[in-house]
């Protein structure tokens, strides 16, 4: 008996080990629903289950509860898109060629999560709450079902596109009770802890000293509400539910206020739950190093689907290697900054940053990586430095440079100026982050309507870094705002020659600037550039080319095009409502309009620039005066800086035979634009008017 005893035991003893902290899984093979959560710029330690204390989150701590706990989970780059590639492919950017959100498209053909499972069988969805993530970057391509109804806004950055949470939540839960009968795979996508910080109340007021942590309890809540809707509907504990975030957040720790620039751990470590169905191994933890191309093996294994030869990753239900290194990365510096990339290792202790001055920190003695300790471990340095080396250095530039875009950037004029991979060594981006500084600086004094102030200041850093490709575009666009549309093109043509990478970027503003100096054929050449990167955009100012030179059949023809495209689906309504009124059918505009009103009001995304001044032509056209008239005072009130509600209104007083109004709207128009163009308008309008100058 003692013999058989020990027998016994030897034969258990792995098994028991096993089941302590860091074990193999039982893998469970049954087709269950596979649901990813990812949180937008989400730190982890800004988190209770990693020690945090200045928040309360009491939905995502209940579903630590219920799944393995990833203590070094690590994302590679710390941007939206190409970190969400990483997720969605198991591959590092080098290897899916997604380097940044702009400029870059997933390749269709690469496999992914959902089309693995597509092809066995599952169901697949996507809900998202970013621009930046809409499917025409690639996203949606493997989905057979992708909302990114996400509507673009003109004066608005894309990264700060975006809609609320919950109403994402609402899309997610409507589909998966469309389709909890079958094996699927849902992708929740929400953005709230993303700059600006603006939570809803009441954790707006309960976390006025960290906004931040505001909008993660606000996040806490959708989830919370999302994974009761699951568990309502039988769903959650036969589920294997993923819970990550694509980065963290920089919270100005060194110097970098959100993120993209450096790759220090604020930005790149980040939270990861795994909730196995029937709750197996909750509670668990696990510390040795692991990173978000994890998540494709781990699906597969979970699944058995097969997963594609060639991967990254691997499953996160494997055996934990303590020694295992994680790959980051950051070329925005370098697109975007005219500053070096940057690259990395993370390991269990140390964490390996290659700069034009390398950096290595112990991330167990020190975690907010305050002493570079490279001169203490020059072994540690040169072993990981090494290490680094196989993952080589490529710098993939955007797509939008290939030989058919060259061409027309040649024809333009731009190509051959400047050099569009500067020469020499760049700028390291920690003796460089000053600037991001002074970029706060010159928006604090455009949000204060100090446009002089924020022109000059730009001005300064463009002078000093004239690759700061941002910057310019500021500049130009700030110029703009301030009516200086001929300084205003002037600087969007630097930003295109000196960053022609991202001319795509650039050109459908420059367009903008260029219809407002009536310049269409120059405005149609710069449209053609981002025509291919983003084409439901491209139609859209193509409409507005083709309204400014009275064709509204051409622009009718374009805005049906653009109402295929999501992002633009309410712009070019609204511009398609113009086009119908400007050809004699505005009974036809108007109930586009209440259509397109209504779709807006669902989305959460009024009030739309124009809706109500196209509006009020519709009415005018009808001779509803009455009802024209307030529909022209609301456009103005929510967009006092679009002349075409002034100018209509003005019209339809000078044909009501209230002169005195007519020109007192004008007047109102320039005081409220004190610009060039708006006093040209007024008198233009005037003489048309038969009212003189």
């Amino acid at each position: 008996m003692p013999r058989l005893r020990l027998l016994i035991l030897a034969f258990a003893l792995p098994g028991l080990l096993a089941c302590r902290g860091e074990r193999l899984a039982t893998t469970s093979r049954e087709r269950g629903p596979v649901i990813i959560i990812s949180i937008d710029t989400l730190r982890a330690d800004h988190l209770p289950m990693y020690g945090y204390d200045k928040v309360e989150t009491p939905h995502l701590d209940a579903l630590r509860g219920d799944s393995i706990l990833f203590a070094n989970a690590y994302s590679h780059v710390p941007l939206t898109l190409p970190s969400h590639a990483s997720v969605l492919t198991g591959l590092l950017p080098p290897g899916h060629g997604v380097r940044s959100n702009i400029g870059y498209r997933l390749n269709a053909e690469t496999p992914s999560i959902p089309g693995l499972l597509k092809a066995s069988g599952y169901a697949t969805g996507g809900a998202i709450s970013s621009y930046v993530l809409r499917g025409n970057t690639g996203m949606a391509a493997a989905f057979d079902f992708y909302d990114d109804a996400i509507s673009n806004r003109s004066g608005v950055a894309i990264g700060n596109l975006q809609r609320a949470g919950d109403a994402t939540s609402a899309i997610a839960k409507t589909w998966i009770e469309r389709h909890e009968k079958q094996p699927f795979f849902f992708l929740l996508h929400l953005f709230e802890p993303h700059a600006p910080y603006s939570a809803p109340e009441p954790y707006r007021s309960k976390y006025t000293h960290v906004p931040y942590d505001g909008e993660i309890a606000a996040t806490d809540a959708i989830v919370g509400d999302f994974l009761a809707f699951l568990k309502t509907r039988g769903i959650y504990d036969r589920a294997t539910i993923i819970f990550l975030s694509d980065h963290g957040e920089g919270l100005r720790q060194h110097g970098e206020p959100e993120h993209g620039i450096f790759i220090y751990r604020e930005t790149i470590h980040v939270p990861l739950l795994v909730k196995l169905p029937g709750r197996d191994r909750a509670g668990e933890t696990v510390t040795a190093p692991v990173g978000l191309v994890d998540v494709l093996p781990t699906i597969a294994e979970l699944t058995g689907v097969q997963p594609p030869a060639k991967l990254d990753g691997k499953s996160l239900l494997a055996k934990a290697d303590p020694q295992r290194t994680i790959y980051g990365e950051t070329l925005y510096p370098r697109i975007h900054l005219g500053w070096s990339e940057l690259r990395g290792l993370q390991g269990s202790q140390f964490h390996f940053i290659q700069a034009p001055r390398a950096e290595l920190y112990d991330s167990t003695a020190d975690p907010a990586e305050t002493r570079n300790v490279l001169a203490d471990q020059r072994r540690v340095y040169s072993a990981m430095r090494t290490e680094l080396e196989r993952y080589g250095n490529d710098v993939s530039m955007p797509v939008n440079v290939d030989p058919e875009e060259a061409k027309k950037l040649a024809a333009l004029g731009y190509l051959g100026s400047v050099q569009s991979t500067p020469a020499g060594p760049l700028p390291d981006p920690k003796d460089r982050i000053g600037d991001i500084a002074a970029m706060s600086q010159a928006t604090g004094l455009l949000e204060a309507g100090r446009l002089d102030e924020a022109i000059e200041t730009y001005r300064r850093i463009v002078a000093e870094n004239p690759r700061f490709s941002d910057a310019w575009n500021q500049l130009a666009s700030t110029l703009a705002r301030a009516g200086r549309y001929e300084e205003a093109a002037t600087a969007y043509r630097a930003a295109i020659e000196r960053s022609p990478s991202l001319a795509t970027e650039f050109a459908l503003a420059l367009a903008s600037v260029l219809l407002h100096l009536s310049d269409y054929d120059d405005a149609t050449k710069h449209v053609a550039l981002a025509e291919k990167t983003n084409p439901g955009a491209a139609q859209v100012m193509y409409a507005r080319i083709a309204l400014a030179q009275k064709d509204p059949r051409r622009a009718e023809t374009h805005a049906r095009q653009a109402q295929t495209d999501p992002g633009q689906a309410l712009t070019a309504s609204v511009l398609l409502a113009q086009s119908l009124a400007e050809q004699n059918r505005p009974a036809e505009a108007l109930a586009l309009l209440a259509q397109t009103e209504q779709r807006a009001r669902t989305e959460g995304a009024l009030p739309l620039e124009s809706l109500d001044s196209v509006r009020g032509d519709a009415l005018a056209r009808m001779e509803r005066f009455d009802e024209a008239l307030p529909a022209f005072r609301r456009s103005i009130a929510d967009f006092p800086n679009d002349p075409s509600a002034y100018m209509r209104m003005a019209i339809v007083f000078a044909v009501a035979g209230r002169p005195a109004e007519s020109r007192a709207i004008l007047d109102e128009m320039v005081r409220r634009n004190p610009t060039p163009e708006a006093r040209k308008l007024k008198a233009k309008t005037l003489t048309e008017l038969g009212a003189g100058g």
